[in-house]
């Protein structure tokens, strides 16, 4: 036997406030704005800006539109900036898990939409300028063989970057901030980079080195061994990709000898902020150091998620305690306004060790994000443009 029950509909009066302005609430609710009207529409492919949409579909960096930049076809839609994943790690010397690294800021990134991201300092929304933003999705990198996996890279970095860009009458050339994997993914976006910007300087974000000569680190055993997370600066110096106005923040891993590291580092180019030198002249006084070292360069930032304590950012292959918090980081990344940034990263993000809260790929996440929009604010026109 059926038995309908009827569910009475309550109204309520919510009062607030001296004035006493009451709002009606009905129980059970009735549909929200829009209701069920707009389910046809969402189905059909409108309403893309929707709010609810990021849980929805393919996980994109910050729901960005995905767009098949490697494809072999020549009428891709254009972009100006890129997101592009780099899952490689099997050139760690810790703990391996970073190729999950792009998945994982992808999914640290779900919170954000384009069309609900203005900026609570400075009221602006980067993904709502100049610039035509995008993902890529992530190169195909086998991990079975370090220097395929790299002329994979490679060649993926050449094919975003060799689009003809959106807005041409700002860059014709795009730019990519990379979803790594392991560091040593850095070295191919230098290597496409100098092709458009010619050598730039690094500011390099990291509580190692990474200037590390290839036979103490790996090459003592082969050249294949050599090119690793530790040792990709050295070999960019080596192969003419960076200015000898390069900068390394947020330092505090011990080295391997009393002098040699520290004397083959200057050789590369590079000085140093340590961690704790921000306790002495705070992150305007890092802001300030990082400026004068790179001068009016093209700069390539590349943030190596272990800048940060372990405390915000368990999950990475080489854990460092001492590190910075995540918001001194921020203030310090969004403090490099104007500066000529013509590539990125945020690599070593390791998500198997993360913890429930998903603190380090939303922090990598959200460095991502300044990283987009220091490139928003500061268009940079490549070589071929200004010849």
């Amino acid at each position: 036997m059926h038995v309908a029950y009827a569910i009475p509909r309550v109204a309520l009066l919510l009062c607030f406030g001296v004035l006493t302005v009451c709002r009606e609430v009905v129980f059970p609710p009735v549909a929200a704005v829009g209701g069920h009207a707009q389910i046809p529409q969402i189905l059909a492919g409108g309403l893309q800006d929707d709010e609810f949409i990021k849980y929805a579909g393919l996980q994109t960096f910050a729901n960005l539109p995905w767009v098949h930049c490697l494809s072999a076809e020549q009428d891709v839609a254009p972009y100006d900036i890129a997101f592009l994943g780099a899952p490689f790690d099997t050139g760690t010397t810790g703990r391996p898990g970073a190729r999950f690294g792009p998945a994982g800021i992808r999914q640290g990134s779900r919170r954000l939409t384009p069309s609900f991201a203005y900026n609570a300092y400075t009221h602006n929304n980067s993904f709502k300028s100049w610039s035509r933003i995008i993902d890529c999705g992530d190169a195909p990198l086998t991990f079975l063989d370090n220097t395929a996996a790299l002329k994979q890279l490679g060649e993926a970095h050449r094919i975003v970057s060799g689009r003809t860009a959106n807005s041409t009458d700002v860059s014709s050339v795009p730019r990519i901030i990379v979803l790594g994997g392991d560091h040593t993914t850095t070295l191919a976006a230098l290597r496409s980079t100098v092709d458009h910007w010619g050598p730039v300087s690094v500011i390099h974000f990291d509580s190692h080195l990474d200037t590390w000569d290839p036979k103490l680190i790996g090459g003592g055993i082969s050249h294949y061994a050599g090119v690793n997370h530790g040792t990709f600066l050295h070999l960019a110096h080596e192969e003419g990709l960076i200015l000898n106005s390069s900068m390394h923040a947020g330092i505090r891993a011990p080295a391997g000898n009393k002098k040699y590291d520290w004397r083959n580092d200057r050789r590369c180019g590079f000085e140093i902020v340590t961690a704790r030198d921000i306790d002495k002249v705070g992150t305007q006084g890092i802001i300030d150091k990082l400026k004068e070292r790179i001068g009016d360069t093209p700069v390539y930032i590349s943030v190596d998620i272990d800048v940060l304590d372990p405390a915000y950012a368990p999950a990475t292959g080489t854990a460092e305690v001492g590190g910075w918090t995540t918001r001194e980081l921020l203030s310090i990344l969004d403090g490099l306004e104007d500066i000529k940034v013509v590539g990125a990263d945020v690599v070593e993000v390791a998500p198997i060790y993360d913890n429930p809260g998903e603190v380090t790929v939303l922090a990598a996440a959200e460095v991502a994000h300044s990283l987009m929009t220091l490139m928003v604010e500061t268009p940079v026109k490549p070589l071929k443009d200004m010849a």
